[in-house]
């Protein structure tokens, strides 16, 4: 691999706006009783599909798949938990505009991890559901859309001590494979999320750890037929974990991730054109200590991300602003409703949809509704 990457002096500077005006619309917590941590967040343009995985205290070799689907206002409206596994893990949604719903994850088949992807109709029922095994585990952890009533899922697969970057491409109709590759760039490699541009391209970012206590970012674009194109690594020198992955409207690559080196825990976003020449690689905030999640690109090409800031006192806060190098004055929040909270995922829908994980006595899922204020930067 090549273009080792290094965080850059060059920082984001960002203002919050909106100051004095109550920032939520609305927010719905989800406990069922347990531990409960939030993966992603998905929206058909009028509901809200939050996934997230419950587990007990002392119950680690069991977990729960569910998902929960929200109106406008937060209702709920149902929620779903796969039990045909004692061992699930929803990792990644999509929802189409008719009301289906997309998800991808891991599950116990005869003693063995597979990446299972299950499609739900508007009402909660799962019309189909398939498992992948391509090796001898392997897991689902990012899911998007690509024309044609398509379906592209990334993960891992392999064996414990060989991972590899696994890609498939499915009938959103069916489930049909219609191809399926791994990945192999070493040992201990992880794609984690997965995203597709508007002619079929697709782009990974994931986590190559051939050094086990300096694991690094690798951002991989492929062509339609699963082919490789090229590939790109971030080594900030730590311990580097990605985050997300986007197109924008000009075909760029976005991917964010959390860069630790030492004491350091910073934000950074890194952007690559269509032919993997490196546009820019940036770090939230000049001095802020911040994680980079989950990152959002609406039609009009505005750039959202989400994660956590981190606070002197120790405690963290939900981060989500609106990405524009350079910019002085942009969208903005920070929020909490306990000691910890780190945002997994947002969509972007007029106003601004974060799930997050929040810790309190136990983890729960929060759901929160940001006001977007129209601002110049907005509205360009």
């Amino acid at each position: 691999m090549k273009d080792v990457l290094r965080i850059s002096a060059v920082v984001l500077v960002l203002l919050a706006a909106g100051c004095g005006v109550k920032p939520v619309v609305w927010q719905k917590t989800i406990d069922i009783g347990g531990d409960e941590t939030a993966t992603a967040l998905a929206s058909d343009g009028s509901s809200y599909y939050v996934s997230f995985v419950a587990t007990r205290p002392g119950g680690s070799d069991r977990a729960g798949w569910f998902v929960t689907k929200l109106d406008s206002m937060g209702n709920e409206v149902w929620t779903r938990t796969y039990k045909e596994s004692p061992y699930a893990m929803c990792e990644d949604l999509w929802a189409d505009n008719f009301g289906h719903l997309f998800a991808t994850g891991r599950a116990k088949a005869e003693g063995k991890d597979i990446c299972l992807v299950i499609r739900y109709a508007a009402g909660g029922d799962i019309t189909w559901q398939k498992g992948l095994a391509l090796g001898d585990k392997t897991w689902g952890t990012g899911i998007c859309p690509v024309s044609g009533d398509r379906l592209a899922v990334c993960g891992v697969a392999g064996t414990d001590a060989n991972t590899d970057y696994m890609v498939a491409l499915l009938d959103a109709k069916d489930g049909r494979t219609v191809w399926a590759k791994n990945l192999d760039l070493g040992p201990n490699d992880r794609a984690v999320r997965i995203a597709c541009d508007g002619k079929d391209n697709l782009a990974l970012v994931g986590l190559h750890g051939e050094n086990a206590a300096n694991p690094d970012i690798v951002i991989i674009k492929l062509n339609p037929g699963g082919d490789t194109l090229w590939t790109r690594r971030y080594d900030s020198g730590g311990d580097d974990e990605p985050g997300d992955v986007a197109f924008d409207g000009f075909g760029n690559i976005i991917a964010t991730g959390t860069a630790r080196v030492g004491d350091s825990v910073r934000c950074v976003i890194i952007e690559y054109d269509p032919d993997g020449n490196l546009i820019r690689k940036l770090a939230y905030g000049t001095i802020a200590q911040a994680t980079g999640k989950g990152i959002c690109v609406t039609g009009a090409s505005d750039i959202y991300i989400t994660g956590g800031l981190l606070l002197e006192s120790g405690k963290s806060e939900i981060l989500a602003f609106q990405y524009k190098p350079d910019a002085v004055a942009v969208w903005e929040q920070h929020y909490s409703t306990g000691p910890n909270a780190v945002g997994a995922d947002l969509v972007v829908n007029g106003d601004v949809f974060v799930a997050a994980t929040v810790q309190a006595r136990t983890r729960d899922v929060l759901v929160c509704r940001f006001r977007q204020l129209a601002s110049k930067e907005h509205s360009r």
